[in-house]
């Protein structure tokens, strides 16, 4: 129904997509109350907005902080949630993260596949609703987000300025849809350092893990340990880490003094199993000496991947087991902290878990602080938006397709009767973050198709 529109703007598609990749709108600093991300998240919003006023389009910007693109007449509205901010980019691209480059039929920039080449795909997908002058019910907005990529500012402030739809989806997952995603809680746990006298080892500073969404994959320890039990200490690390395959490295930084460094394998906080935690690691080896503050060690060496030394392992039927990824530690002259993410299925709240948590470090002396609690996304199967996402996926793709449940957290949490519906098809390697992050030109025409159609059935 779109694909020949589609096929007669295809160099424009592509070259518009290009022009937004090549800003480098990656979130900064306020640049005025108008600016609240930065001037290049600005730049991309109003690049947008100037091309929807161009096709026609109604268009607002929500104080510098969102803005949409609109078409259609009705009360309630069909949501389609992008945004244009981006992570930065990083070292070692084979071409120029912002310049959009194109090499075998792939622009490569950073954002391409996160998130701006989908918005650009929901964009052309909305012009093609629009020029096919098909009738619709609902009108249809395109909400450009500039802060999905931190804390999601954006969102807070457009939804107190603007109503919320009737529903919609997020071009920034996975095909067919995910219909489920669970609960995001972070929390800190600390604990006082008491230091005992007489211990042979004690650490003197802890560092490990970067953020608490990742599997930490190396911790480094620099140990006070005495002169004459030195000797003693390294042969039964060796011993111990080779009998446990703990990967290590140890030097002597002075006189009494080693600084010890265990390597683990990263991997998402969301799928903690698939890593190798170093924090866990290390605590399992220090547990084995004679070691200060022994007690947090051995809690440390307990942690699992499901929650259980916590006392809050669980599980549901729609979006599967809890997970819990201890992703950093931390010490200074008082004490030791413990950086969590844990995701919990849709049936439980985070507020529950903390009470289990409670109750479990009770007699350990630790003191909990959250400080993030997102709450599960859930929309049934039976759902007009799932139902009708799902039957537009695998007619123009021609393959079947089952609603996903996941343990990341998608933009589709904003808002709600919504979910996150591609761009990724099954099997395909994810670039988001990565460098050399591109996008097929394919893949992005294919996407067009697939959000007109989209669009186009929800507001119909």
């Amino acid at each position: 129904m779109f694909q020949v529109w589609i096929d007669s703007n295809k160099r424009t598609i592509i070259e518009t997509a290009r022009e937004l990749l090549r800003i480098p709108s990656i979130g900064t600093e306020p640049a005025g109350h108008d600016k609240p991300f930065g001037k290049e998240t600005d730049q991309a919003l109003k690049f947008m907005l100037d091309l929807g006023t161009k096709y026609g389009f109604r268009v607002k910007n929500a104080d510098g902080y969102a803005g949409h693109v609109e078409y259609g007449e009705s009360k309630d509205y069909v949501a389609v949630l992008t945004h244009l901010d981006v992570v930065p980019p990083g070292n070692d691209w084979t071409y120029p993260p912002f310049a959009a480059e194109i090499h075998g039929n792939k622009i490569f920039a950073r954002g391409a596949i996160d998130d701006k080449g989908p918005a650009m795909a929901a964009f052309f997908g909305l012009l093609a609703v629009k020029e096919s002058g098909l009738p619709i019910n609902r009108r249809t907005r395109l909400i450009f987000g500039l802060d999905e990529e931190t804390d999601w500012r954006c969102m807070k402030h457009y939804f107190q300025v603007e109503p919320l739809p009737w529903g919609g989806f997020t071009p920034d997952a996975d095909f067919p849809l995910i219909y489920a995603e669970k609960g995001i809680l972070h929390f800190t746990l600390r604990k006082s350092r008491y230091g005992q006298q007489g211990m042979k080892v004690e650490p003197v500073e802890i560092i490990g893990g970067e953020r608490p969404n990742m599997v930490p994959d190396v911790c480094m320890a620099t140990l006070s340990v005495e002169t004459n039990y030195q000797a003693e200490f390294l042969s039964r690390l060796e011993q111990y880490c080779q009998t446990e395959n703990i990967s290590f490295d140890v030097r002597e930084i002075k006189p009494g003094s080693v600084l010890l460094t265990i390597k683990g394998q990263s991997a998402h906080g969301s799928t903690p199993d698939r890593g190798v935690n170093a924090i866990r690691c290390m605590g399992k080896v220090l547990s084995q000496f004679p070691v200060a503050d022994l007690d947090l060690w051995e809690f440390v060496a307990l942690s699992d991947t499901e929650g259980r030394f916590l006392g809050i392992d669980c599980s549901d039927s729609f979006s599967g087991a809890l997970s819990c990824n201890l992703g950093m530690i931390s010490m200074d002259t008082d004490s030791f902290k413990l950086v969590f993410d844990v995701r919990y299925p849709v049936d439980r709240t985070g507020t529950e878990l903390v009470k289990l948590v409670q109750q479990t470090i009770s007699s350990l002396d630790f003191l909990i602080d959250v400080h993030n609690d997102k709450q599960p996304l859930y929309v049934p199967k039976e759902s007009s938006v799932v139902r009708t996402l799902q039957q537009v996926y695998e007619r123009i793709t021609g393959a079947s397709g089952e609603p996903l449940a996941i343990g990341g957290g998608t933009y589709a949490r904003a808002i709600p009767n919504t979910v996150a519906f591609g761009p990724l098809f099954p099997g395909m390697k994810d670039l988001a973050h990565q460098r050399d992050e591109f996008i097929e030109i394919e893949h992005l025409l294919q996407l067009t198709n697939i959000y007109a159609h989209a669009i186009y059935e929800l507001s119909k």
